[in-house]
């Protein structure tokens, strides 16, 4: 009896199911139930009806800068430039977030950002220039030419700012990784200033350096002309802004007073401190194991652009060849120039 009814359950295995018309088709044995009825779902850590508070919903819209959506970037700086905090509360950690966007790969998200950055209150950019210069300096060389672009309008927001503090931070910090940037764009010989960064240089040893042969390589843009490189007048404007800022004196009235007072030597003034510079002597590196140029002091800066004068006044001349805009940024700066080299051949 036990054998026939095993026989049997071994046949059902090999029995072929009729289908019936109109009948609905039965379920594999093997088949798993997955539907379920539930009248609510419990979701303990989430809530649709839960109200953020300010500073909650700003922190998550920031955390929304680094998502991988291009839209999705670019709402999250629109809520932050729609709900801007006071100057007091803006921290380090949103420069954190979104200074990496300027090298975005989004156009639209680049112009969002430029526009919450001119939102920016003055005294809440100053403290974290040193943070945005980097990102800049890595726009600058970008791959993409339209990056390049979109980051000399950051580069000239600062460095136009009303507060001249702003962009002193830029170039007393910045002086010569801002060159070198500015040589990768336009083609100049830059050795003279990666070499200061790992030599120790003197004023002598600068100031007499030999300038690198400009050829037809150094000119803007190498073998494209200015007028097809993009955003060509960006840059131009930008290298004014900062070069300008760079090698001029920047003294207040009280300060011009100080200097004018009369001496007992007409040549006094040449050896006087610097003002408000807090290590003017550091391009020695008497007093420091690192040997690099410091770059707080006019001085310093004159010895530095030395070498690549020539580079640049060569640029400026095949850039005033397409006339226009472009023409008329490259004649005022070569006229600033040649005053600068001319300064510097007096004092050598």
């Amino acid at each position: 009896m036990g054998s026939a009814k095993k026989k049997k359950e071994k046949r059902k295995d090999f029995v072929k199911t009729k289908l019936k018309v109109g009948k609905t088709k039965p379920k594999p044995t093997a088949h798993t139930e997955l539907g379920f009825k539930a009248k609510s779902i419990g979701l303990p850590s989430q809530s649709i009806t839960k109200s953020f508070t300010s500073s909650e919903s700003f922190n998550h819209h920031l955390s929304l800068t680094k998502h991988s959506s291009a839209s999705t970037r670019k709402d999250a700086l629109l809520f932050l430039l729609n709900h801007l905090p006071t100057a007091e509360k803006i921290d380090s950690s949103v420069f954190t977030y979104i200074a990496p966007l300027i090298s975005d790969q989004s156009a639209s998200v680049r112009s969002t950002l430029l526009t919450l950055f001119k939102a920016i209150p003055r005294e809440a950019l100053a403290p974290h220039i040193h943070t945005i210069s980097i990102y800049i300096r890595s726009g600058l060389t970008h791959l993409q030419e339209d990056v390049r672009a979109d980051t000399a309008k950051f580069l000239n927001l600062i460095l136009k700012s009303s507060d001249i503090n702003i962009p002193m931070q830029l170039v007393t910090r910045s002086w010569i990784s801002v060159l070198t940037c500015f040589g990768g764009l336009f083609h100049w010989d830059v050795q003279p200033l990666t070499a200061a960064t790992t030599q120790p240089t003197s004023a002598n040893s600068a100031a007499s350096a030999k300038p690198a042969k400009a050829g037809a390589k150094n000119k803007i843009g190498g073998s494209v002309s200015l007028e097809g490189m993009k955003n060509a007048t960006g840059h131009l404007e930008a290298l004014f802004s900062f070069l300008k800022l760079g090698l001029s004196e920047h003294l207040s009235d009280e300060e011009k007073a100080r200097r004018d007072l009369p001496l007992c030597n007409s040549d006094t003034a040449k050896h006087l401190l610097p003002v408000n510079t807090t290590a003017p002597y550091a391009r020695l590196g008497l007093f420091s194991a690192n040997k690099a140029m410091a770059t707080e002091d006019i001085g310093a800066r004159y010895i530095l652009v030395a070498p690549i004068l020539p580079d640049i006044l060569k640029t400026l001349a095949s850039g005033r060849l397409e006339g226009g805009e472009i023409g008329r940024i490259c004649k005022q700066l070569t006229d600033f120039l040649v005053d600068v080299q001319t300064s510097i051949e007096s004092v050598q």
